[in-house]
């Protein structure tokens, strides 16, 4: 069984499905799924960014 991939991983992991955009190596009929998962991604990037924000303590 594989290992999740670790931070360290996403930004080349990222970097690689960008390339394979541009270069049509995903399936269209694949599009629809892809975008569901990174729209889902941001969700929760957005998330953790409010709740950082609300308990970061504010500089004085």
């Amino acid at each position: 069984m594989p290992l999740p991939p670790t931070r360290h991983d996403w930004p080349r992991l990222l970097g690689q499905l960008a390339v394979q955009l541009d270069t049509g190596r995903i399936y269209n009929r694949d599009l629809d799924e892809l975008f569901v998962a990174l729209a889902a991604a941001d969700v929760a990037r957005t998330r953790r960014m409010y709740i950082r924000s609300r308990t970061t303590p504010h500089p004085r």
